[in-house]
């Protein structure tokens, strides 16, 4: 009788334990970004904004991008975490972007938990490790910092609108929130992680 009531009351700690977990799931992630994240869910590769020869947009891309927009950081956070390997890649970079420190717990993550991956920019491809993607979107995102503080100090830069205008008026209000000492800080950081594994 007594061990009828120990395996009754197991499974009642199993089925709380269930529950819970679920209802922990549904509390980190919206129904709409749920729903916009579904694309994405079975990706195990990236893409650049724009991809081939020809530059054709994405569509990979582009499900992320409307998944960002009703995404807040800590959903971010969330599928930095636990989404396909797609979801993963896009939403620690998107982290970085809204230079949210996190970033570099994920960094962190991933050095402990490491996993390729493949990433098409324009027509190339390249297969490496997730870290390796993570401190490349780094080093474009420094790159990109320098070349619109020169965009905006070019004294002879004028109102037409050319690509190259276009793409860092469109970066500058992607990274708004980051900055080159944003950066400096992640970079140093990054070098401890690294060395800390060593």
């Amino acid at each position: 009788m007594g061990s009828f009531f120990i395996f009754a009351a197991m499974k009642m700690n199993i089925a709380f334990a269930l529950l819970f977990s679920l209802s922990f799931f549904n509390a980190q992630i919206s129904d709409q970004v749920r729903k916009l994240a579904k694309p994405l869910d079975t990706i195990a590769y990236a893409e650049s904004e724009y991809i081939t020869v020809g530059a054709e947009k994405s569509k990979v891309y582009e499900y992320f991008q409307k998944l960002a927009e009703a995404a807040n950081n800590d959903e971010l956070f969330y599928l930095a975490k636990n989404g396909s390997k797609s979801l993963k890649f896009y939403s620690s970079r998107e982290l970085l972007k809204r230079n949210d420190k996190r970033f570099l717990e994920i960094y962190r993550f991933y050095t402990e938990n490491p996993f390729s991956l493949p990433y098409m920019y324009g027509s190339e491809v390249s297969d490496e490790d997730i870290k390796q993607h993570l401190k490349q979107a780094m080093k474009t995102a420094t790159e990109m910092l320098s070349l619109v503080e020169e965009w905006k100090n070019d004294e002879s830069n004028n109102a037409l609108e050319n690509f190259e205008n276009k793409q860092l008026r469109k970066f500058e209000e992607k990274y708004k929130n980051l900055t080159k000492n944003d950066l400096k800080f992640y970079w140093q950081e990054i070098g401890k992680i690294d060395s800390d594994k060593k």
